[in-house]
């Protein structure tokens, strides 16, 4: 009766993973559809690492901004 019950239990939880799995991909597709820069209003190039954009430390939200963007308010800072 024991591993019949581990059987059901392991089957549960290959389920719950799967669906998990499923939502979580699809909740990832329409999120990375949202983001774009806040500056150039461009959203990420395919296969684009957002990883390596910035956040808008002034601002209350989550505002991304693009390494193009970045790297031009950074040289303009210097030039001031």
């Amino acid at each position: 009766m024991g591993s019949f019950s581990r059987k059901i239990k392991r089957k549960q939880f290959v389920a719950a993973r799967k669906k998990f799995m499923k939502d979580f991909k699809s909740r990832m597709a329409t999120f990375k559809k949202q983001v774009k820069c806040v500056e150039c209003d461009r959203p990420p190039a395919k296969d684009e690492n957002i990883d390596d954009w910035h956040v808008n430390k002034y601002s209350e939200n989550i505002d991304l901004i693009c390494t193009t963007c970045y790297s031009k308010d950074e040289s303009e800072e210097l030039n001031e």
